[in-house]
């Protein structure tokens, strides 16, 4: 009887334990989520995905949230949002129909009951747009042949491969070809039977896998291979004398020729087979030339030339020389090492701006000048960790015989170690470059503000003409940064960089994100942007420093201004535009032209040709963009040359001219008020028609120039490549235009 309350005992406590347990399984997640819930929301792993067109922008919180991005062209401008009703602690979205190559900014705002958060300022550049159409072939040519060669040239409008099909027949059966993206197309063809016909098509292909095809060629091989045994000859070598008019006191033309076609080389410096080796541009020829630059005056020179036949055969001459004039008196010296004054550097004379109007309401960016420097001037590949004591302007890398181009670079964030925008075949291109970078600096109120610069290799900066920042010599530099302080308004800003040795270059300059930078073209003073005053009916419209004073009214009140008719700049000779297009699913950008159609503005650059301001652009549905008619009918303002334009679906539209007004009116639907003019951008976008048929006859004609050769069966056709989307109607009296030519093959 005393056990009994103690087995009561047991089960009574292991009953409590029990219900404990399943009270802190109830209460545990609560009290977790409870505290879950006070932690502050957060925003994390934000990460972008982008192509050309579109971006997807992802993200995390800490627990589930709504979620918002707000997105736009200009730092801290966000004219776009997109938002879910899903709370969820992973999100992620697409923006569509974006620009390509253009840099965006964006931020996210994650919200629940209880709180909201939003993130720093990110930014994004979508990728580089690809197209869809193939390279244009021309001056196709068989250059030279041997009883076992024949070497085949060719251009195209664009980067492409080269590729030769051949062979005994049309059916061809051989090839050969290079996969390196060019311009200039030089191939041989070896291991041919002497005193035969071939037969012969070229192909090129660009990076975006467009194809074009020549048509049918032949070519003979010589009878005998004699010319393939043939020793390779240089002569006729110049300079010849001291009196040769190809050399100046700073460079000079060394020319030769060869018995058989060959590329070659020059080797030069001030002693005998010593020095530096420049190559000949393509393509391949009998008679070739080099020029030598960034020569010392008065000075002699030895060299000799290397040259390589289509059979690698190769040749060398023996040492010339020649010596470089005096320089003449008042020159004052070498006249490429001079340091130009201010009077030349803004004298607007070279390199200056045609106007020094800028829109500070809507252009944004850092004017920038680039030039390109030979591997043989003589600042060029000094050994690393040079130190320097010239600074900015004090070099010549800023002469103007040095310019190569001019562009408006939205910011300087030039990274990693490949910032090689200059390329034109001199020798170590594409690099040892210059540039100057030019901008007028927005303050919105008086305060310290910081930046952060690096560059590879020498860089300054200077602001309102102070230097305040010294990167001179061959080094990485940076990353520094720094705060300065800045008074409200406007201020310039300036800065010089160089590549001066192989491999890498780059710079970066990042400012605090509150300052705006506006082009500040070369040429102009500060004051002349600020204060310019164009024609009547200019693009000023009355606005000085960016503000808009609209006219006081006999009451001394403001006047309301009127809203501009047009949205972009009106007085350029173009069609005026009425209103700027874009749906949400694509990147393109329609004009509403006051003729009442619409017309495609084919690209960013075509974009600021017109002075556009991409604030001005309408989000519309396809529906809305599809109740105008396109514009057809397109000139260039200074060209009196009218082109129809066919649109193809899924293709890129396709141009011909319209050569007579006879032809023109022949058209019934076709006005001369409906001739919309467009910049020259726009017009070359748009490839030349090849193919043409009537509107009553389904026979295929190839236009050569005047000449329309009949395509005579579907089989040759489809041979040479072509697709039925390719071919336009004409009318009869555009078709008759065309002389007759001799059938495709």
């Amino acid at each position: 009887m005393a056990i009994k309350p103690k087995k009561n005992l047991a089960k009574t406590l292991v009953f409590y334990q029990l219900v404990i347990a399943l009270l802190a399984g109830f209460l545990m997640p609560a009290i977790a989520a409870k505290a879950v819930e006070t932690q502050p929301l957060v925003i994390s792993n934000i990460t972008i995905t982008k192509t050309d067109k579109n971006a997807t922008i992802s993200w995390q919180t800490n627990r589930p949230a709504f979620g918002k991005v707000e997105y736009g062209l200009f730092a801290n401008d966000y004219r776009w949002t997109l938002q879910t009703n899903q709370k969820k602690t992973e999100q992620a979205m697409t923006i569509f129909g974006l620009f390509p190559e253009t840099d965006y900014y964006f931020k996210i705002t994650a919200n629940d009951d209880l709180s909201q958060v939003t993130s720093f300022e990110q930014n994004f550049k979508t990728n580089k747009a690809t197209d869809n159409k193939a390279p244009l072939i021309s001056d196709v040519q068989v250059a030279y042949t041997t009883g076992s060669t024949a070497t085949i040239q060719w251009l195209t409008d664009e980067p492409a491969t080269s590729e030769a099909d051949y062979g005994l027949t049309q059916n061809y059966g051989s090839r050969k070809g290079d996969g390196s993206l060019v311009k200039i197309h030089d191939l041989t063809i070896t291991n041919l039977v002497d005193g035969t016909y071939y037969h012969f098509r070229v192909k090129s292909k660009d990076k975006d896998n467009n194809v074009s095809v020549w048509y049918d060629l032949t070519f003979r091989t010589k009878i005998t291979t004699v010319s393939d045994r043939d020793e390779l000859i240089i002569y006729d070598i110049r300079p010849a004398s001291e009196n040769d008019i190809n050399v100046t006191e700073n460079s000079a033309v060394v020319s030769w020729r060869t018995n058989k076609l060959a590329e070659g080389w020059v080797r030069y410096g001030s002693a005998p087979r010593q020095g530096t080796s420049v190559k000949t541009n393509p393509p391949r020829d009998f008679f070739q030339s080099v020029t030598l630059i960034n020569l010392k005056p008065d000075t002699t020179y030895y060299f000799d030339v290397l040259a390589k036949d289509v059979l690698n055969k190769e040749v060398r001459s023996e040492v010339f020389s020649f010596k470089t004039k005096v320089v003449s008196s008042g020159q004052g010296g070498n006249s490429q090492s001079s340091v130009p004054t201010n009077d030349q550097i803004y004298s607007g004379q070279i390199l200056g701006a045609s106007s020094c109007y800028v829109d500070l309401n809507s252009e944004f960016g850092f004017s920038g000048y680039y030039y390109n420097l030979s591997e043989n001037h003589p600042d060029m590949q000094l050994p690393a960790n040079s130190s320097w004591s010239k600074i900015g302007r004090e070099n010549d890398w800023y002469n103007d015989e040095y310019f190569s181009l001019e562009r408006v670079d939205k910011n300087l964030k030039f990274g990693g170690t490949r910032f090689f925008p200059v390329s034109e075949g001199k020798p170590g291109d594409p690099s040892h470059f210059a540039v100057n970078w030019r901008a007028i600096m927005e303050v919105p109120k008086d305060g310290f503000y910081s930046y952060s610069m690096s560059s590879d290799d020498d860089s300054w900066l200077f602001i309102d003409g102070q230097l305040t920042v010294d990167f001179g010599g061959i080094a990485v530099h940076g990353p520094i940064n720094r705060d300065i302080f800045l008074t409200a308004g406007y201020h310039t800003l300036e800065v010089f960089y160089a590549d001066r040795r192989k491999p890498g270059a780059s710079f970066v300059f990042e400012p605090e994100p509150l300052l705006k930078f506006h082009p500040w073209p070369l040429g102009c003073s500060m004051e002349d942007v600020l204060n310019y005053k164009p024609d009547v009916g200019g693009p000023d419209n009355g606005q000085i420093l960016g503000i808009s004073y609209p006219p006081e009214n006999g009451n001394g009140g403001a006047s309301p201004i009127p809203q501009p008719a047009y949205v972009c700049n009106p007085n350029l000779g173009y069609t005026k535009f009425k209103a700027l297009y874009k749906t949400p699913a694509s990147p393109d950008v329609w004009a509403l032209l006051e003729t009442g159609q619409k017309h495609y503005i084919t690209s960013p650059e075509s974009f600021n040709l017109y002075q556009c301001d991409w604030r001005q652009i309408k989000i519309v549905s396809q529906k809305f963009l599809d109740g105008f008619a396109s514009a057809t009918l397109v000139r260039t303002p200074t060209d009196p040359v009218i082109y129809h334009l066919f649109q193809r679906p899924e293709h890129q539209w396709l141009k011909i001219n319209i050569p007579s007004p006879t032809v023109f009116i022949s058209y019934p639907t076709n006005y001369w008020g409906n001739v919309g003019r467009i910049n020259h951008l726009d017009v070359a976008a748009y490839p030349m028609a090849q193919l043409i048929r009537s509107e009553q006859d389904i026979d295929v004609y190839l236009i050569e120039g005047n000449l329309k050769r009949p395509i005579t069966n579907q089989q040759i056709f489809d041979q040479l490549g072509y697709e039925k989307a390719e071919v336009v109607i004409l009318n009869q009296t555009h078709l008759d235009y065309y002389e007759d030519g001799i059938p495709t093959e």
